[in-house]
């Protein structure tokens, strides 16, 4: 089982922009995990080592993330990783 384990860290690594699917996301969101980006659109304050909370993701790879109350966007190809509660 612990090439399941390298494989799912090598997954963190989404230089590439490919490597993070929709359902990824849509998996974050129900365990209640976060996201990381360098880009949020509309929000320059960003600060790429700050977990974000994702809310929704549409079906073109629009994610919407709750910073401080507001809605801002992140797009799919941005997110460098994921993490999620143990």
């Amino acid at each position: 089982m612990k090439w399941v384990k390298y494989f799912e860290d090598f997954k963190l690594n989404n230089e590439g922009g490919e490597l993070i699917s929709i359902e990824d996301i849509i998996k974050c969101i129900k365990d209640n995990g976060v996201i990381f980006t360098s880009i949020v659109k509309d929000y320059p304050n960003n600060n790429s080592e700050e977990p974000l909370k994702a809310v929704s993701i549409d079906n073109d790879g629009l994610i919407t993330v709750d910073i401080d109350g507001s809605e801002y966007s992140v797009n799919i190809k941005d997110v460098e990783k994921i993490e999620l509660p143990i």
